[in-house]
């Protein structure tokens, strides 16, 4: 075997495990930027709430009750009160977790801050405009929506605090919850499929689950729209399963430049989070809208809401996927 050879293979099968030292790092940062963050979104509630212009909830949010915003009723000033004591319990807890492993109330309020930021605050409109970006269509792009990335920024950063503050590493715990890996990856790769087999469907101009007459009705016009939002489901489905197959940890050869370099852990797990939040936020909306009996479905027309039932539970199998393959990284040469 050739130096060369030997050296290629070196950099393939390097061990994973993080250091101590890369623990360090990730604690160095994440806490800080988290703090920073909000530092930044307390000033803004305290602007709202001395009556500042450009408040994106409530009454300045003209689209809250169409999309299923839980926030569509709140008033500017307590709002603003609200978000400028968290800011400044955020800034807070942030220095605490920078001297110490995030225990204690800090983690449960790191946690608390990530899952309301990502879940409660963010609606149907993120998912729904990440699809018409493939389309080159922005037109919808207002200041709620950016409000809601904003905090969607500001979850990451928290579950970013907490996961680097935990006690332990992930090298025990990979080899306990692995086994379940596969099981939960094909499930989230399934549960991709409805919508995007309803989607493609209509863009064929078969009335999956609508009345004869919905294509016919100008939605037949749409067909480009529908293929490129199914598409992205079923490509969304082939990667996920990825994260249990042997091309989702080395690129395959057939990539110029990387193929057979390994595949960074981030650049897996990073984009199946974002596609988990989206589908979390969308998808908890819908189950809303059925259980207040905003929307509902018939044997004739339940291909309109029917399929996009599977976003919630696609979404926290994908969560848990994700999981999974970041544990079997992390711990594996």
């Amino acid at each position: 075997m050739s130096e060369t050879e030997m050296r290629k293979r070196a950099r393939t099968a390097r061990p994973t495990v993080e250091t101590g030292r890369e623990t360090r790092a990730r604690r160095s940062w994440t806490a800080p930027a988290a703090g920073l963050w909000s530092v930044a979104f307390g000033l803004t509630g305290a602007y709202w709430a001395l009556g500042g212009a450009g408040f994106p909830l409530g009454a300045g949010d003209p689209r809250a009750d169409q999309v299923g915003s839980l926030l569509a009723s709140v008033e500017q000033g307590p709002t603003g009160a609200v978000m400028a004591v968290l800011g400044l319990l955020g800034a807070l807890v942030a220095v605490a977790m920078t001297r110490s492993a995030a225990r204690g109330l800090s983690f449960v309020f790191a946690w608390t801050m990530c899952v309301g930021l990502i879940v409660a605050v963010p609606d149907v409109r993120v998912m729904q405009n990440f699809g018409y970006l493939f389309m080159g269509y922005t037109g919808l792009w207002d200041g709620p929506l950016l409000f809601m990335l904003f905090c969607i920024v500001g979850g990451a950063l928290w579950a970013a605090a907490a996961w680097a503050g935990r006690d332990g590493g992930d090298s025990g715990g990979g080899a306990r919850t692995v086994r379940w890996a596969r099981p939960v990856t094909y499930l989230a790769a399934v549960l991709a499929l409805p919508y995007g087999i309803s989607r493609i469907s209509w863009a064929m101009g078969i009335p999956l689950g609508v009345p004869d007459g919905f294509l016919a009705g100008g939605q037949q016009d749409a067909w480009i729209a529908e293929a490129v939002l199914g598409g992205l489901c079923v490509v969304g489905a082939l990667l996920t399963l990825g994260l249990v197959q042997r091309w989702g940890e080395v690129f395959p050869r057939w990539i110029p430049f990387l193929g057979g370099r390994r595949v960074p852990v981030w650049l897996a797990v990073a984009p199946a989070l974002c596609a988990s939040a989206m589908l979390i936020q969308a998808g908890s909306r819908l189950f809303l809208w059925m259980a207040t009996g905003q929307i509902t479905m018939t044997a004739e027309d339940w291909g309109s809401f029917g399929p996009g039932l599977s976003w919630l539970p696609w979404g926290l199998a994908l969560v848990a996927a994700t999981y999974a393959y970041h544990l079997r990284r992390r711990s594996a040469r």
